[in-house]
């Protein structure tokens, strides 16, 4: 690996935060969190900008915190409720958690730690958010070393090969201020996402260019390496749209199901070269004992996790009495006007849509 070779003195560094910060002020995105900084409002937006973009992020913020505006609700909710307004973020472990750790504070910590290693500790957080909490809420000088922040200070010191993470957090230890942590951490955030990104960085608005030494040397593209993305699982899933005197049936998700959840559409994955018509009618004959038409009726896309779904919907009309065996069993009949507070996942909600 390549060290960096510049000193940052307490000159060159006070420096730089005082470029970083002017440029901060006058460039920086109107988030929500940002305006109203609790604690609980940082905490929220960290674990969503997890694994995701910001642009998504903000089609769910508000709604989220209208519904759940503090740690009392969130901790009060159901995983229903819960599953329903992460609903469309994805990687649904992280709702888990965020309930866990609501629950605990609630109990142990209301109405929200101040202290590093308690938060640290709480369910689903790691040094990061830690950090970004502290920092950002509560203006504590403690680094925050996310993706964008590590590219920066890569191509700041012109580091090159493989480093400790602790490399990192060192130098933004000694780098931020003790006055304004909180403005430093999310000035080099937004470094990093609107200037420094990955494959090519916009050096001329960059604000502290002068101290690039990647640039200086003509490398700035080259580092840090771009890694290449695990490719995302193919699926192929047939669902079932069963209706029933303007009722659509229902089956209850079993434990540790690929689409979150504790009630949907019934489905399976289809297998090999199976066709999904083949696959929608071996279901269809697990479920009632009487035969039913089916007939396609919706074909979408989705993804969840590293998974990208295309489903296929079929839909059927089921005489009365066809299901009964089967409604104590996993199964129930929701009516259509009410369908739409049982499902959690966005997948079913789009074949519902593409037949309705």
């Amino acid at each position: 690996m390549t060290m960096p070779k510049r000193m940052w003195n307490a000159e060159t560094i006070g420096d730089f935060r005082r470029k970083l910060s002017g440029w901060y002020r006058r460039h920086r995105r109107e988030l929500p969190w940002r305006a109203d900084p609790t604690p609980y409002r940082i905490w929220i937006s960290e674990v969503m900008l997890q694994q995701t973009q910001t642009k998504t992020v903000l089609r769910y913020y508000d709604r989220f915190l209208e519904r759940f505006p503090d740690v009392e609700s969130l901790a009060g909710a159901s995983q229903p409720e819960l599953q329903n307004a992460w609903s469309g973020l994805g990687y649904y472990r992280r709702a888990q958690n965020l309930h866990r750790a609501a629950v605990e504070i609630a109990e142990k910590h209301p109405p929200f730690p101040e202290d590093f290693r308690t938060i640290l500790a709480l369910p689903g957080i790691g040094r990061y958010t830690a950090g970004a909490i502290c920092s950002i809420a509560f203006n504590q000088p403690y680094p925050a070393v996310d993706g964008n922040v590590r590219r920066v200070l890569t191509r700041l010191t012109a580091t090159r090969g493989q480093v400790p993470e602790s490399y990192f957090w060192d130098l933004v230890s000694g780098w931020i201020p003790r006055r304004s942590p909180s403005e430093f951490n999310q000035a080099m955030m937004e470094l990093g996402a609107l200037v420094c990104v990955p494959k090519r960085p916009k050096c001329r608005r960059c604000p502290v260019r002068a101290f690039c030494a990647a640039r200086r040397i003509g490398i700035e593209r080259k580092i840090p390496g771009v890694g290449l993305k695990p490719a995302r699982k193919r699926l192929r899933i047939a669902f079932l749209v069963l209706e029933q005197k303007q009722r659509i049936l229902l089956s209850r998700a079993s434990a540790g199901s690929l689409i979150p959840g504790d009630w949907g559409l019934p489905w399976q994955l289809v297998p090999g070269q199976e066709s999904a018509e083949e696959t929608a009618s071996s279901l269809c004959k697990t479920i009632f004992r009487g035969k039913i038409r089916l007939e396609p009726c919706a074909t979408v896309r989705h993804t969840i996790s590293n998974h990208q779904i295309t489903g296929f919907g079929f839909y059927g009309k089921a005489e009365p009495g066809e299901a009964e065996a089967r409604a104590d069993d996993g199964f129930r009949w929701e009516k259509r006007d009410s369908i739409g507070k049982c499902l959690t996942s966005s997948i079913f909600h789009k074949v519902l849509g593409k037949r309705s």
